[in-house]
């Protein structure tokens, strides 16, 4: 470990990961007014997943989401949105944080575990520090969804340089 230096592409990897970190902080920053979009802009932006979602039912936090109980299908996709920012953005952590801290690990096992935890564990700082943002509450289901999203973004990461190193020895 005394020679250890990250590669060119472990620093850029690592550099996305804070700059995803950067994003979250600042829209966690905001408050669900600030972050609200009017249903015309819903329907310029996301009109095309409007088509996709319109008759699913989704059961989030204890309640069930679809566009009726969410005020129409600009309040559906609105919230589906929203959940797929929570879902995506973790995803993308949970990959740019792995690519850059795997060789960093002794026993390589470890690697995904404490990217996974530590993800987690920002999850629910972020939560936290809405809290403390006006006009936003805190959700054990968001930190929850923060999780899979990274989890699922570590496991496909983990299996696509599987294969590519398999690839690679032939």
């Amino acid at each position: 470990m005394k020679n250890f230096k990250f590669t060119k592409t472990e620093k850029i990897s690592l550099t996305l990961a804070l700059l995803v970190l950067v994003v979250l902080f600042i829209s966690s920053s905001m408050t669900y007014k600030q972050q609200e979009m009017d249903p015309a802009e819903i329907k310029r932006r996301f009109g095309f997943i409007e088509p996709v979602i319109k008759n699913w039912n989704i059961k989030y936090a204890g309640a069930w989401h679809n566009r009726v109980s969410d005020g129409g299908i600009a309040g559906f996709t609105q919230f589906f949105v929203r959940k797929l920012a929570h879902f995506g953005t973790y995803f993308l952590l949970g990959i740019f944080s792995y690519f850059g801290l795997k060789r960093v690990f002794v026993f390589k096992w470890t690697g995904p575990f404490f990217v996974w935890f530590m993800t987690i564990a920002f999850a629910a700082f972020d939560e936290y520090h809405q809290y403390l943002t006006g006009d936003r509450t805190p959700s054990v289901h968001d930190v929850m969804l923060d999780g899979a999203g990274s989890l699922c973004g570590i496991i496909i990461l983990i299996s696509l340089l599987g294969c590519y190193y398999e690839n690679r020895e032939k």
